[in-house]
């Protein structure tokens, strides 16, 4: 086989590789076993068909730059699946100084359980809410809080393991 045909095919084997191996470690610390299992079996049959020809033909440098270079595309690919998939759960907190109860209001309205507290800023008390959501409707439970004050704080975390949560039966993953 030609030597930049099979450089070609080492970048592509390793950007396929990296990405499931990305997506792999995402359901491993999300605990989904099954499709961890699954991804990294994929993962690990790609990278020995596309090690083989590098690790046989170390002098072909074309070889070693598609096996580094589809690394490097391959975990940026993956960072980017993982992204658009947003699996698992996110904890919103939101704090507002003026218009908590509103806020609450609003996002209890979009179908998602808060837990709304009273907490001491510098200079007066704030309303801080907590949000377990699904990651991927984060942006609009954001959104929906800046639409009514613009002056909220958001911090976002990851909800590894969620329990008993609430929102609407339409408004679930």
């Amino acid at each position: 086989m030609d030597i930049l045909l099979q450089a070609l095919l080492i970048f592509v084997l390793r950007v396929l590789g990296i990405s499931v191996s990305t997506l792999a470690t995402t359901l491993t610390v999300r605990g989904n076993k099954a499709g961890a299992i699954a991804a990294g079996s994929v993962g690990a049959l790609v990278y020995v068909l596309a090690i083989a020809p590098v690790v046989t033909n170390l002098n072909r440098v074309p070889y070693l730059v598609a096996y580094v270079a589809g690394f490097a595309v391959g975990t940026w690919v993956g960072m980017m699946m993982e992204q658009r998939m947003a699996l698992g759960y996110a904890e919103v907190r939101i704090i507002s100084s003026e218009r908590y109860d509103q806020v609450a209001e609003a996002i209890r309205q979009a179908g998602y359980g808060v837990t709304q507290l009273v907490g001491q800023g510098r200079d007066r008390a704030v309303g801080i809410l907590e949000i377990i959501v699904p990651r991927r409707r984060v942006a609009e439970v954001t959104r929906l809080a800046e639409s009514i004050d613009g002056n909220v704080i958001v911090s976002v975390s990851e909800a590894r393991t969620v329990q008993r949560a609430y929102w609407r039966p339409d408004r679930r993953i």
